[in-house]
Protein backbone atom coordinates (compact mmCIF):
# COMPACT_ATOMS: atom_id res chain seq x y z
CA UNK A 1 0.00 0.00 0.00
CA UNK A 2 2.72 2.53 0.73
CA UNK A 3 4.61 1.99 -2.25
CA UNK A 4 2.02 2.29 -4.54
CA UNK A 5 0.84 6.03 -2.59
CA UNK A 6 4.39 6.27 -3.23
CA UNK A 7 4.32 5.86 -6.91
CA UNK A 8 1.30 7.59 -7.58
CA UNK A 9 2.86 10.46 -5.81
CA UNK A 10 5.76 10.08 -7.91
CA UNK A 11 3.76 10.00 -10.84
CA UNK A 12 2.40 13.06 -10.25
CA UNK A 13 5.74 15.26 -9.14
CA UNK A 14 7.33 13.88 -12.36
CA UNK A 15 4.13 14.84 -14.48
CA UNK A 16 4.33 18.20 -12.83
CA UNK A 17 8.07 19.14 -13.43
CA UNK A 18 7.96 18.13 -17.13
CA UNK A 19 5.23 20.29 -17.55
CA UNK A 20 6.77 23.14 -15.54
CA UNK A 21 10.10 22.94 -17.38
CA UNK A 22 8.47 23.49 -20.47
CA UNK A 23 6.58 25.76 -19.62
CA UNK A 24 8.37 27.62 -16.39
CA UNK A 25 8.06 31.04 -18.90
CA UNK A 26 5.76 31.49 -21.65
CA UNK A 27 4.69 34.27 -24.33
CA UNK A 28 1.85 36.08 -21.81
CA UNK A 29 4.75 36.12 -18.78
CA UNK A 30 2.31 34.07 -16.43
CA UNK A 31 4.65 31.87 -14.66
CA UNK A 32 7.38 34.47 -14.51
CA UNK A 33 7.28 38.28 -13.71
CA UNK A 34 10.47 40.53 -14.46
CA UNK A 35 10.33 43.50 -12.09
CA UNK A 36 13.50 45.28 -12.68
CA UNK A 37 16.32 44.34 -14.61
CA UNK A 38 19.71 47.00 -14.45
CA UNK A 39 22.38 46.57 -17.35
CA UNK A 40 25.58 48.27 -16.05
CA UNK A 41 27.76 48.74 -19.48
CA UNK A 42 31.63 47.86 -19.52
CA UNK A 43 32.87 48.92 -22.58
CA UNK A 44 30.67 46.57 -25.32
CA UNK A 45 29.91 44.36 -22.75
CA UNK A 46 27.16 44.51 -20.00
CA UNK A 47 26.70 42.94 -16.58
CA UNK A 48 22.89 42.57 -15.78
CA UNK A 49 21.55 42.41 -12.53
CA UNK A 50 17.49 40.80 -12.91
CA UNK A 51 14.66 40.26 -10.41
CA UNK A 52 11.95 38.32 -11.17
CA UNK A 53 8.61 37.25 -9.17
CA UNK A 54 7.54 33.41 -9.56
CA UNK A 55 3.63 32.46 -9.27
CA UNK A 56 3.06 29.51 -6.48
CA UNK A 57 3.46 26.26 -8.65
CA UNK A 58 7.08 27.85 -10.29
CA UNK A 59 8.17 28.58 -6.97
CA UNK A 60 7.40 25.21 -5.73
CA UNK A 61 9.33 23.28 -8.64
CA UNK A 62 12.14 25.86 -8.27
CA UNK A 63 12.01 25.01 -4.31
CA UNK A 64 11.94 20.95 -5.13
CA UNK A 65 14.23 21.03 -8.11
CA UNK A 66 16.77 23.71 -7.88
CA UNK A 67 17.44 27.44 -9.14
CA UNK A 68 19.27 26.04 -11.72
CA UNK A 69 16.29 25.24 -13.63
CA UNK A 70 15.77 29.02 -14.25
CA UNK A 71 18.75 29.25 -16.27
CA UNK A 72 16.53 28.33 -19.52
CA UNK A 73 14.12 31.01 -18.85
CA UNK A 74 16.69 33.54 -18.50
CA UNK A 75 18.36 32.66 -22.02
CA UNK A 76 15.22 32.81 -23.59
CA UNK A 77 14.13 36.48 -21.94
CA UNK A 78 17.34 37.92 -23.00
CA UNK A 79 17.51 35.60 -26.43
CA UNK A 80 18.13 38.43 -29.05
CA UNK A 81 21.23 39.58 -26.90
CA UNK A 82 23.62 36.89 -28.34
CA UNK A 83 26.14 35.95 -26.13
CA UNK A 84 25.09 35.76 -23.00
CA UNK A 85 26.17 33.70 -19.95
CA UNK A 86 24.56 33.44 -16.45
CA UNK A 87 26.59 34.17 -13.66
CA UNK A 88 24.17 33.81 -10.34
CA UNK A 89 21.12 32.45 -10.30
CA UNK A 90 18.65 33.13 -6.97
CA UNK A 91 14.62 32.36 -6.80
CA UNK A 92 14.00 35.54 -7.44
CA UNK A 93 17.00 37.16 -8.68
CA UNK A 94 20.22 36.67 -11.11
CA UNK A 95 23.55 38.37 -12.88
CA UNK A 96 23.46 37.43 -16.49
CA UNK A 97 27.14 38.88 -18.42
CA UNK A 98 26.37 39.58 -21.95
CA UNK A 99 29.52 39.86 -24.25
CA UNK A 100 29.37 42.88 -27.41
CA UNK A 101 25.92 43.86 -26.44
CA UNK A 102 26.81 47.34 -28.01
CA UNK A 103 29.98 48.27 -30.52
CA UNK A 104 32.58 50.91 -30.67
CA UNK A 105 31.77 53.62 -32.97
CA UNK A 106 34.82 56.30 -32.80
CA UNK A 107 34.47 57.82 -29.72
CA UNK A 108 31.30 56.55 -28.12
CA UNK A 109 29.38 53.11 -27.62
CA UNK A 110 26.40 52.08 -30.09
CA UNK A 111 23.73 50.04 -27.87
CA UNK A 112 21.04 49.06 -30.87
CA UNK A 113 17.72 48.30 -29.24
CA UNK A 114 17.57 44.49 -28.17
CA UNK A 115 14.23 42.71 -27.71
CA UNK A 116 13.27 41.20 -24.64
CA UNK A 117 11.48 37.69 -23.79
CA UNK A 118 8.92 39.88 -21.86
CA UNK A 119 7.55 42.97 -20.12
CA UNK A 120 10.20 44.33 -17.29
CA UNK A 121 8.51 46.34 -14.99
CA UNK A 122 11.63 48.86 -14.56
CA UNK A 123 14.82 49.20 -16.97
CA UNK A 124 17.38 51.24 -15.83
CA UNK A 125 20.89 51.61 -17.75
CA UNK A 126 23.57 52.49 -15.69
CA UNK A 127 26.71 53.67 -17.83
CA UNK A 128 30.58 53.89 -17.84
CA UNK A 129 30.67 57.20 -16.65
CA UNK A 130 27.91 56.47 -13.61
CA UNK A 131 25.15 57.99 -14.84
CA UNK A 132 21.73 56.48 -15.45
CA UNK A 133 18.59 56.57 -17.28
CA UNK A 134 15.34 54.54 -16.62
CA UNK A 135 12.46 53.42 -18.13
CA UNK A 136 9.18 51.44 -17.24
CA UNK A 137 7.17 48.83 -18.70
CA UNK A 138 9.57 48.01 -21.85
CA UNK A 139 9.88 44.82 -23.93
CA UNK A 140 13.49 45.83 -25.63
CA UNK A 141 15.95 48.06 -24.53
CA UNK A 142 16.10 51.55 -25.72
CA UNK A 143 18.53 52.48 -28.64
CA UNK A 144 21.55 55.06 -26.92
CA UNK A 145 25.13 55.82 -26.63
CA UNK A 146 27.60 56.18 -24.03
CA UNK A 147 31.17 57.62 -23.60
CA UNK A 148 33.56 54.71 -22.94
Amino acid sequence: MKLSAFLVFALIISLLSFSASNNIISNNEEYVHFNQVTMKFQGTDAVISMSYSLDMFSSMYVFLMGTYNLEPAIDTFFYDFGDVEVLEIGKDSAVIFVKDVSRKNDEYYLHDSHEMGGTVKVLTMIYPDGSTRTVSSVTATPDTFYDG
